[in-house]
Formats: C-alpha cells, sequence, structure tokens
C-alpha cells in the first residue's frame, strides 16, 4: 500500500461571500447605479477598518435559464470580519444611508430592480510556503 501524506501544509485565508442576483429585465443600469450609491459605499467604509479586504462584481456574460445575471463577491479578512455585530452594522447604516427607515425604503426599492438567488460563503485555503 501506498504511504498517504496526511501533513497539513495549508492554512484557511479569507472568508468570501457571494450573492447570485437576477436582475429584472431593463433594469441593468439602474440596479448597478443603485450598487454603486450604496453597497459600495457601504463596503468602503468596512475597508476603511479591515473588516473588508475586497469586493467585486461579475456579470454572467452568458445566463442559462434560470441562472444569475450577476455575482457580487465580498472578501472579508477572517470569519470575525465576516460575522460582525449589528452595531457595528447600524454605525456604517448611518453615515451611508441614514436611518432604519431609510435602509428599509431603499430595500423596498431596490426589489423593484432585482431578485436574489442564492447566497453562499466560501473559505480561501492557502499553500504554506
Amino acid at each position: 500500500a501506498m504511504a498517504q501524506d496526511h501533513s497539513r501544509n495549508w492554512d484557511n485565508g479569507h472568508v468570501v461571500g457571494v450573492t447570485e442576483v437576477h436582475v429584472k429585465d431593463g433594469m441593468f443600469n439602474a440596479y448597478i447605479n443603485d450598487l454603486n450609491n450604496v453597497w459600495r459605499r457601504f463596503l468602503e467604509e468596512e475597508m476603511k477598518d479591515g473588516s473588508v479586504i475586497g469586493y467585486n462584481m461579475y456579470g454572467n456574460a452568458s445566463p442559462r435559464e434560470g441562472e444569475p445575471d450577476l455575482y457580487l463577491t465580498v472578501t472579508y479578512a477572517n470569519w470575525a470580519a465576516f460575522d460582525r455585530g449589528e452595531e457595528y452594522f447600524n454605525s456604517i447604516r448611518e453615515k451611508v444611508i441614514g436611518s432604519a427607515d431609510d435602509m428599509r425604503n431603499a430595500g423596498i426599492k431596490r426589489g423593484d430592480l432585482r431578485d436574489i438567488g442564492s447566497r453562499f460563503t466560501l473559505q480561501e485555503i492557502k499553500f504554506r510556503d
């Protein structure tokens, strides 16, 4: 029998949140503009303290039936940064959009632009040097 190497030569890296978005017909530009005005500003605030490492949008060039038009990714420093408490997000919300009512109303309007599909979280795995 072949000997198997069970040594651990890897470490956990960043945490990546992925959101699949189904943009409603004719609303792609409006939705991207909304992301620029709220989502992007929110994430830029989180980047200031290092909780968020980066974020990206990926368009699905040829979506098949039922597949999303857009993937949104957010890369967090670690699980603690991914799972910040309500107080943390409320303080950012106040800077970016205002009150809880303002946030709720923006969310209702955003529903006219898109539907959220799956959300999933990935754990980066990095080789040790």
